[in-house]
């Protein structure tokens, strides 16, 4: 006879699995809708308010903590030991010789030293053996040179007329090196009386985050004005940053939106600003707004009203048709706005306009973070502002593949030698800076150009340098034209 099989029960768990399959899909689908829509709802919400550095901090510590090294961060800072570079150890300024025109001008100018854990600096009055003492409130700068400041009665800080050069080790007369005029005591004098050297209504935008003038008047006297965060700050890039914070800090689904949406969508983060998702000009427009002298000069209202992020009518703000509002005339318009004759930047403030005139800007992506971190803008012990990457090609020969095999006929030099490299022709030292006492020529950004002897030997080489000669300094312009020619790079 037969055994009987046993019947065996039927597992229900494919079935089970199936369900839960089929309830994470649509979880997944409508997570996807639900961030779709939160992406929506936040592209045009502009009413945040502004949180202060040490706040991004508690998120993006490693950011912050590059970023609170850097000058940015450093711009602005009371006078203490670790801050003040100038020499207040009971040091004596005195008048350069074709400035001493009073009796008691052999005495010392001014007088910096220490009272009290304070910093002051003392300038004696004109025709006059009296000092008057001014304490130092805030310091500006540190690299290259120091500014001090002083609080009058008013609320306004006064910009002292004595600067430190960390390349002279000495005090300087600045605005009497900008305009190379001698700097007669009464001059000194007179340059705390001007608007301008009323720091906090008119440089402290630049050197401050979130400044507001609460009040002021016309004579540059009085001024109640407040700022966030000392120096450029987070939020002087990324703007207000209080819907950001409470948005991530709500919910961890937030949080998985933010990266869906980031990372997977390449959308922007939840209510801030992240010049890498914006467009060209937005994302130039960040740094245009302090570094662009055609945005202050001939648009002053946008230049004070402008903050990165989403304006009220729900888009981001975009300076780039204010870029290059001055006209290119030759000649010197300001102190740090110049013009060579044959039409190329000189003065130290159109490194932008130089930038923005170029080919790698007009045609390609090239952004100013693409070569300076904005969280660390100028290494520690690293003279300039650019990336390890500066002895090299590889950044240039991201688009110009082609000549990477070709260095030698294309430059005319060996490769790994002065002249191999793109920026030793496209970016000569041609810009003429004076802010720190001492001239001195950086790199302009007109990256497009060709080296251009010819108009050197037209104008002359001080009115229209060029990179060759700049190198062979014992060739003239007209060798250069010759080198040139056998080239095939001129005709």
């Amino acid at each position: 006879m037969a055994k009987k099989r046993k019947k065996t029960a039927v597992s229900r768990r494919p079935n089970r699995r199936w369900r839960w399959l089929a309830v994470g899909i649509a979880v997944l689908l409508a997570g996807v809708a639900l961030f779709s829509i939160r992406y929506e709802s936040f592209a045009s919400l502009y009413d945040a308010e502004y949180v202060g550095s040490e706040t991004c901090g508690e998120c993006h510590a490693p950011t912050y903590e590059a970023w609170d090294r850097s000058p940015h961060a450093n711009m602005t800072r009371r006078p203490t030991a670790a801050s003040v570079v100038g020499n207040f150890q009971d040091y004596e300024w005195a008048l350069p010789t074709a400035a001493r025109i009073s009796a008691t001008d052999t005495l010392p100018a001014a007088r910096m030293y220490q009272q009290d854990g304070d910093y002051y600096m003392a300038l004696r009055q004109p025709d006059s053996t009296e000092f008057v003492p001014f304490k130092v409130e805030y310091v500006i700068g540190y690299q290259y040179r120091q500014v001090y400041l002083t609080r009058e009665p008013g609320g306004v800080l006064r910009r002292l007329p004595l600067q430190w050069s960390t390349e002279l080790q000495d005090y300087f007369p600045y605005w009497n090196f900008q305009e190379q005029s001698t700097p007669y005591l009464h001059d000194l004098w007179a340059q705390m009386e001007t608007a301008n050297s009323a720091w906090n209504l008119f440089c402290a935008r630049c050197h401050t985050t979130k400044l507001q003038i609460l009040d002021a008047n016309l004579e540059a006297t009085v001024a109640d004005v407040t700022w966030v965060d000392d120096g450029i700050a987070c939020e002087a890039c990324h703007g207000p940053g209080s819907h950001h914070v409470s948005y991530f800090e709500s919910n961890y689904v937030n949080r998985v939106a933010a990266f869906v949406n980031g990372r997977l969508r390449d959308q922007p983060i939840a209510y801030i600003v992240n010049p890498i998702k914006q467009t060209k000009g937005e994302a130039t427009s960040v740094c245009a707004r302090c570094h662009g002298p055609d945005v202050q000069m001939s648009t002053m209202e946008i230049y004070r009203t402008y903050e990165p992020g989403y304006s009220a009518e729900g888009r981001v703000n975009d300076l780039s048709p204010y870029f290059q509002q001055l006209p290119l005339e030759p000649g010197r318009d300001s102190f740090t706005v110049e013009v060579y004759d044959d039409g190329d930047p000189k003065g130290i403030a159109m490194v932008f306009r130089s930038f923005v005139e170029s080919e790698c800007y007009i045609q390609d992506e090239v952004r100013c973070y693409d070569c300076h971190d904005p969280h660390n803008n100028k290494a520690e012990r690293v003279p300039g502002i650019l990336q390890p990457s500066e002895a090299s090609n590889n950044y240039c020969l991201r688009c110009h593949q082609e000549l990477e095999s070709q260095l030698v006929e294309h430059t005319g030099h060996e490769p790994g030698t002065e002249g191999s490299f793109c920026y030793d022709c496209h970016m000569p030292k041609e810009i003429l800076s004076l802010v720190t006492g001492v001239p001195r020529y950086t790199r302009t950004h007109l990256m497009s150009s060709m080296p251009d002897p010819e108009n050197s030997v037209t104008f002359g080489l001080a009115n229209a340098p060029n990179a060759c000669t700049a190198c062979h300094a014992d060739q003239t312009p007209a060798w250069a034209v010759e080198q040139m020619v056998e080239m095939g790079l001129v005709e």
